[in-house]
């Protein structure tokens, strides 16, 4: 089941970014909470830092789990991609407008946005936005530590309001609402320009591409058309990510859409495949424990891993293989090479098509 949307070649009425329509006098009182959270749920806006969960659900107010707080994330923690930096540098106006507007809905009495201290031009442009807006005193920006995985909501609500996250539960169950800052650009363009969530900031990046940089791009594009637009790939290309290095996957079929939560194309050279780790050789797992020490989740990704290889699913759910988020840095550190996160990720599918959440 679908829709089928037919384009028109011959039209000119391409849509552009309509951040000049944002300045320092937005005033998001010329809309009811009612009004925001309708507009975004007809433009059908979805968290476009990856997870994709509807925007409307965590900005409608809910007597049951109130929140206090919303955390916005301008943290862009993994390598070679600058989506986010880039909106935060040109839509500055725009974002904000969009953090007052989700203030509005969910009636929030503190903003925080956190940026990682690496980013010092983004951090100066949205200071400047900020003091140029009026009823702001309530939004402060946060410099943040430059670390991986810095950009988690999980790590990110650690570091801006030195709280956890349940295991399994979500930052509502905790008064803390999570937006990213492209999310909140989307609502601006949703309540003010009445427009849907139908094109996206990707970066383009890698040396096996001909013209990187950030695109505006229409959702539904496929993969090698916007190669095409790139200038095309290198003669050494050898592998292609949808999303960065350490999170992405490796996709076969160029006719892959660009989704709401498609941050990112990374194109890869066959020297870079050849020098990475995952390309080495498998050794036994030697129980050094490097895993456990870098693991943001604080898990034991050995032992879901070896559960997942054996078949045994209910063993692998008993170390918490769900809370995992599959950031990769247990495949990073093993000095074993073994691919830990492939396996947690086979194994949620494994759970899914066993629950019948999944066809197989």
């Amino acid at each position: 089941m679908g829709v089928v949307i037919e384009t028109d070649p011959e039209s000119e009425n391409l849509k552009r970014p309509c951040f000049a329509r944002f300045g320092s006098d937005f005033n998001e009182d010329n809309y009811t909470s009612e009004e925001i959270c309708d507009a975004v749920r007809q433009s059908g806006i979805v968290g476009m830092g990856g997870a994709g969960f509807p925007t409307r659900v965590k900005i409608e107010p809910n007597p049951r789990l109130p929140k206090k707080v919303i955390v916005i994330n301008g943290c862009e923690c993994e390598p070679f991609i600058t989506c986010d930096y880039r909106i935060m540098l040109e839509w500055s106006y725009q974002i904000i407008a969009g953090i007052k507007l989700a203030r509005k809905a969910t009636g929030c009495s503190k903003i925080r946005i956190g940026i990682e201290d690496n980013k010092p031009d983004a951090i100066k442009a949205m200071t400047e936005a900020l003091g140029a807006c009026k009823d702001t005193n309530d939004i402060k920006i946060v410099p943040v530590k430059t670390k991986y995985p810095q950009g988690g909501e999980r790590q990110l609500i650690k570091a801006l309001r030195n709280k956890y996250v349940p295991t399994g539960g979500i930052p509502p169950m905790i008064g803390i609402a999570v937006l990213n800052v492209a999310t909140c650009a989307a609502i601006a363009e949703a309540v003010e320009c009445k427009l849907p969530l139908t094109h996206r900031v990707v970066t383009v990046t890698g040396c096996a591409i001909a013209k990187p940089g950030n695109y505006y791009v229409p959702i539904g594009m496929a993969v090698n058309d916007l190669i095409e637009h790139c200038g095309g790939l290198t003669e050494n290309a050898a592998k292609v990510i949808m999303g960065g290095p350490m999170m992405g996957f490796a996709i076969a079929d160029l006719s892959m859409p660009i989704t709401k939560t498609s941050g990112s194309l990374t194109f890869l050279t066959k020297e870079a495949i050849t020098r990475a780790k995952y390309q080495r050789r498998q050794t036994p797992c030697i129980k050094c424990g490097r895993c456990l020490d870098v693991c943001p989740e604080n898990l034991n990704p050995t032992k879901i891993a070896h559960a997942v290889k054996n078949d045994m699913l209910d063993i692998a759910e008993q170390y918490y293989m769900s809370a995992c988020m599959e950031c990769g840095c247990c495949s990073y550190i093993c000095p074993a090479n073994i691919e830990l996160t492939g396996y947690i990720k086979t194994g949620k599918i494994l759970k899914a098509r066993a629950e019948k959440r999944m066809p197989k």
